[in-house]
């Protein structure tokens, strides 16, 4: 009995999750590429830029960003790093490449590149959210540079600001 208490507890703890960072997202894209940008806000930023700006002054030397990638973003790889890739309705998971961290003003910057060469010619959907509530991710259309067309709609996935690009 006190084991079902217990699951009961923790599956109504989830309901009531809520995000605890924000991330602005922008898009550079094209045919063949996908450059995704991360700006993680106020809260998070700060601890983000403390515990990887070893030398604090405010660039972050290849040493610090492979540090990062380590300890922080390939973790997100569990996450399909809160960009999920549909091509011809089939998931396909990510190998972002070419990390780069920044720091703009009091906030930490993230960005890293997407190779869609091998998708080209082909129906492509591009999500972004987290499943963890952990996150909240936000995209608007002036966030977005592309070379192609697309439609932008909120996704209503019970996740907090569901995004999907869908390239026509």
């Amino acid at each position: 009995m006190s084991k079902i208490c217990v699951c009961l507890l923790v599956c109504a703890c989830s309901v009531f999750a809520h995000p605890h960072t924000f991330i602005t997202v922008s898009l550079d894209l094209n045919e063949t590429d996908m450059n995704v940008r991360w700006l993680f806000d106020e809260m998070t930023s700060q601890s983000l830029l403390e515990d990887f700006d070893a030398d604090r002054n405010g660039i972050f030397s290849p040493k610090e960003t492979e540090t990062f990638q380590k300890e922080v973003f390939n973790d997100l790889k569990q996450f399909s790093f809160f960009t999920h890739l549909k091509v011809s309705g089939k998931s396909i998971p990510l190998k972002p490449t070419r990390l780069f961290l920044w720091r703009e003003n009091n906030a930490f910057g993230v960005e890293f590149h997407v190779d869609l060469k091998p998708y080209v010619h082909q129906k492509k959907a591009i999500g972004f959210w987290d499943e963890s509530f952990l996150c909240a991710l936000s995209l608007e259309k002036e966030q977005i540079r592309s070379s192609v067309k697309y439609t932008l709609k909120e996704v209503d996935n019970a996740y907090y600001y569901g995004y999907l690009l869908e390239f026509l």
